[in-house]
């Protein structure tokens, strides 16, 4: 894609949270942009709660689940009764359960090379030709020196499965920083690198509907990163605290915003994707980023299991 008006050509579209948690509240807003352009859209996410949600480590495999329709190891469907065999509901489950429609879920435990060709083979099934990735925050954008940087490794992953797949690819920026991790201006260094190397692809802002719609849909599902640009869009300016006080999120106009960016832009200045893009397992991928030295949200939760 070299501009987002081509993401109007496609006849369906995979658009899904890949960070997990909430991430697919974050979806939302794109998923009505392209379908007010006539694009057909399924809804997603990576089914990994945080560890307060779901206290077993890492992503839940479709193996897990009850409720689902398996299209291969990548890519499954879930409902509103989609669950795991010990009862953890996922976010995308509210999600399906509050529109009554079935909500993509996406699994990253095969590594990017693993997640790229699950992918390809389910747009093939599902008559997809594009496919979006949201991040709610913006931590995909780390080049990887970035002092907060606190859960590399599905982004990592997202991102260079995403710079592999043989259908059209964008990744999509909302909330500008609304996770915490990256600062605003780290989430701005990460557009303009992506821009220096033609990468920017257009943005979009929330409308009074969305913003409207996604209060309903807030009030079923919880996630921090992908409510406060609501906040924004409502003029809530300024430093404000999430994570039970962890973090500092700095909100302003710009967390209302989606910025769409070509992946391989992303990902050539991303040390993260370059470490894990062959990898076909998650294991693989949490090796990789650790022996170059980086601290991932696998390593967060095997800790707090032991200290549990």
């Amino acid at each position: 894609m070299e501009t987002l008006e081509s993401a109007f050509d496609a006849t369906r579209a995979l658009v899904f949270g890949g960070g997990g948690g909430g991430d697919v509240v974050g979806a939302v807003p794109t998923a009505r942009f392209l379908e007010r352009h006539g694009v057909d859209v399924l809804l997603g996410g990576v089914p990994w709660e945080r560890f307060v949600v779901d206290p077993t480590v890492g992503p839940r495999s479709f193996d897990e689940l009850t409720s689902v329709d398996r299209i291969n190891d990548a890519v499954a469907v879930a409902d509103g009764e989609t669950r795991t065999h010990d009862g953890v509901e996922f976010a995308e489950t509210r999600v399906a359960r509050h529109y009554d429609e079935d909500v993509a879920l996406v699994n990253v435990s095969g590594g990017a090379a693993g997640l790229a060709a699950g992918l390809d083979d389910a747009c093939r099934r599902l008559d997809v030709d594009l496919v979006v990735g949201t991040d709610s925050g913006g931590d995909v954008l780390a080049a990887g020196d970035e002092d907060g940087l606190r859960s590399p490794l599905i982004d990592a992953v997202v991102l260079a499965a995403l710079t592999r797949l043989d259908v059209d690819a964008c990744l999509g920026v909302f909330g500008h920083g609304s996770d915490g991790e990256l600062t605003p201006a780290e989430v701005d260094d990460g557009i303009a690198r992506a821009a220096r190397r033609d990468g920017f692809l257009g943005a979009w802002g929330l409308t009074p509907s969305v913003v409207a719609e996604l209060d309903d849909l807030l009030a079923d599902v919880t996630t921090e990163a992908s409510r406060l640009p609501v906040e924004a869009a409502r003029g809530a300016l300024g430093e404000t605290e999430i994570r039970d006080g962890d973090r500092t999120v700095s909100l302003s106009p710009s967390s209302a915003v989606t910025f769409y960016l070509d992946p391989s832009a992303v990902a050539a200045t991303s040390g993260l994707a370059s470490h894990v893009r062959g990898t076909e397992s998650l294991d693989a991928a949490h090796e990789a980023l650790g022996r170059a030295g980086y601290e991932t949200e696998l390593d967060y939760e095997r800790r707090r299991l032991r200290e549990s």
